[in-house]
């Protein structure tokens, strides 16, 4: 661990002294005065008194502008995934099952088809869920409260933070104003099952501001404090584990120090260190839970397009930041024909640009703005190949990276407070541009909360602003179909083919309506046509994998065996995971071909997580047809001893046993 601080030690983001001109000197010595402003400008500008009640003065302004831009959303009702994950999940609907978030996955609640889907170990996340309905059952005002504090709660720490950071109350209270409001947040805190991010930082923040205190000040129990907090958040969400990178550059970097580069290396790896013990304890929890240590689901893109995605990826999320405006469930983000591609190039060169005009400015607290934003946009940049076009920019995984931006802005307004502006003194001109970014991002993040109303208003804002996406009005029609309106499901399926008139995915929707409304010949049909329309695109395994599956079950449904066995073969070429297996095997197993199916099955055991009961009971009675009855005895026993005394074919089963 470091050695200890003193309190008044000079720290690059700040300065300390008492006189005028001796704070001058300082200052020139060690930041660009033209992007930070001395520590003690704060000083000369407002009364003593001021900052030494900044708790109250300072804080309270930020909090309350946070609950000013989130509170209508307690008019809300619950949209999308929660309607699965709050009104469904019977995992959540008893304080007994506590211990449960602990060796689960958060879909665990799907039961057995949980264990196939992505494996996300978030227990503290399934435990808020757990607590909320145990207070609130299905009053879905009272949840979204509970975001609305939750967010509150963020933007305080927010400011004592940056506050400690750079020992500028003025600062700090400016760049929690900006992250209470900023629109990109509606997101976070008007949907209900999106508050895994506040939820995060609700324990990221203080770990980050105990490591600081311990660095200013010494004292063990203060870096342990840190260490506790950073375990808390890697049980609310994964990504929680980059904190260490920024503690790294903290100290590598940062903070101004005697030390040689050596020791400061030594110093970060000794931290490291440290930080690798709550880690480890949190990956043995985690592989305990869900037998992975990262989303080992199959990737859409390969590595090289993720590569190249992540430019234009990552330019978009500064995009949303800076010009707020388009917000949407889908930021459609397509990968760059190649590295000498128009999109690629542009993004890449506006990457540099910001990164050079940032180190030009030799403003260590800018610095740790722009670090602070790319280290937490990494995991969700290193998620873009598992994720769909429309999901590969989403606005929840702004809200800690958009801290940074929040710091870097209200350095800009803190510089033109030293300006003077046409007849305007430069302290009125940043008042009045703190009003006016406070005030309009308030607005459209109030106008923003109400797009998450419920999930029908949530898919038509989809189409409102962008009418022309013919992926927004399938997804609509897909909404309007499960909410009973079939009649404006159709239409805008036939719209998005007006569109597009080979966008496959309108046929497939159009495919699963004729499939509910009795019309099979009429699925198929709709159906092939989704698979001659594919063609050479991004995500060509995943569409036919699907389509060769669907076309397998409509086949055989209608008595067509040899055509339902081909598209079923093919759903495996081309996507080889356990439930296309899972799908072929339980076709052979209903045709009699138990040799054929118990091969597969055997292999599906061997993809599937060894707590996937539903495994053995197929295995069971396949060997039990086969008349291998002590191969069945042991499937069956596995199964009993997986499924829990809850499972449906409990009774069956038992039975059989007793007849083996």
């Amino acid at each position: 661990m470091p050695r200890n601080r003193r309190a008044k030690r000079v720290s690059g983001a700040h300065e300390t002294g008492t006189k005028a001109a001796s704070r001058r000197s300082e200052a020139s010595k060690t930041v660009a005065p033209v992007s930070e402003p001395s520590a003690t400008d704060d000083r000369s500008s407002a009364p003593k008194a001021l900052l030494e009640k900044w708790p109250s003065l300072y804080a309270l302004v930020p909090v309350a502008l946070a609950v000013f831009a989130s509170i209508n959303t307690l008019e809300n009702g619950f949209a999308f995934d929660d309607e699965s994950q709050v009104l469904k999940n019977e995992g959540i609907q008893n304080l007994a099952n506590l211990p449960l978030a602990f060796i689960s996955s958060v879909w665990s609640f799907l039961g057995d088809n949980s264990l196939l889907e992505a494996p996300y170990y978030r227990p503290l996340f399934t435990a808020l869920l757990t607590v909320n309905y145990s207070v609130f059952e299905t009053a879905s005002w009272g949840w979204h409260l509970v975001n609305v504090l939750i967010h509150s709660g963020v933007t305080l720490l927010v400011f004592i933070v940056i506050k400690e950071i750079t020992d500028r109350a003025l600062l700090a209270a400016t760049s929690a104003a900006l992250f209470a409001v900023h629109p990109a947040h509606a997101e976070s805190v008007a949907w209900i099952s999106g508050v895994t991010d506040p939820w995060l930082a609700l324990f990221l923040l203080p770990a980050f501001y105990f490591y600081l205190r311990y660095r200013k000040h010494g004292g063990k129990h203060l870096f342990a404090i840190a260490l506790g907090f950073y375990f808390l958040a890697l049980l609310s969400k994964e990504t929680a584990v980059a904190l260490p990178l920024i503690v790294a550059y903290c100290e590598l970097a940062h903070f101004e120090s005697s030390r040689s580069l050596r020791q400061k290396v030594v110093g970060a790896f000794a931290l490291f260190g440290w930080f690798a013990l709550p880690t480890a304890i949190y990956l043995v929890l985690r592989y305990n839970a869900i037998e992975a240590i990262l989303l080992n689901f199959e990737p859409r893109f390969g590595l090289s397009t993720a590569l190249l995605m992540a430019p234009l990826a990552t330019v978009k999320y500064l995009a949303l930041l800076v010009l707020p405006m388009g917000y949407n469930l889908h930021h459609y983000t397509s990968p760059p024909g190649g590295l000498t591609s128009a999109a690629f190039l542009g993004a890449l060169a506006l990457i540099a640009v910001i990164s050079v005009l940032v180190v030009l400015s030799r403003s260590r607290t800018l610095m740790f703005a722009a670090v602070w934003f790319i280290v937490w946009l990494v995991p969700p940049l290193a998620g873009l190949r598992l994720f769909e076009p429309q999901f590969s920019v989403q606005e929840r995984y702004l809200y800690l990276p958009s801290i940074g931006f929040c710091l870097a802005v209200a350095l800009g307004i803190e510089w033109l407070g030293t300006r003077r502006i046409l007849a305007l003194s430069g302290r009125v001109a940043a008042v009045a541009m703190s009003m006016v970014l406070v005030i309009g991002w308030g607005l459209i993040h109030v106008e923003q909360n109400r797009v998450w109303n419920n999930t029908l208003s949530l898919m038509r804002h989809l189409v409102e602003t962008d009418p022309r996406s013919p992926l927004a009005r399938t997804e609509l029609a897909g909404t309007y179909y499960l909410a009973g309106m079939r009649r404006e499901a159709e239409i805008e399926t036939r719209t998005a083919l007006d569109l597009d008139s080979s966008f496959v995915d309108a046929y497939i929707n159009l495919s699963m309506f004729a499939y509910n409304n009795g019309k099979l010949d009429q699925a198929i049909e709709n159906m092939e046509r989704a698979k001659s329309l594919v063609g050479e695109r991004p995500l060509k395994k995943g569409y036919l994998g699907r389509i060769h599956s669907d076309l397998g079950f409509y086949y055989d449904k209608r008595g067509d065996l040899e055509r339902a066995e081909e598209n079923l073969l093919l759903s495996i070429e081309f996507l080889p995971d356990a439930k296309t297996r899972l799908d072929l095997g339980q076709f052979y197993f209903d045709r009699g071909r138990y040799e054929e199916a118990l091969d597969l099955f055997k292999t599906v055991l061997r993809q599937a997580p060894s707590r996937y009961a539903l495994i053995h009971l197929k295995l069971a009675r396949t060997y039990d047809r086969l008349n291998q009855p002590e191969s069945a005895r042991g499937e069956y026993e596995k199964y009993l001893n997986l499924s829990g005394p809850n499972a449906k074919d409990r009774a069956e089963v038992l039975r059989r046993l007793l007849q083996l």
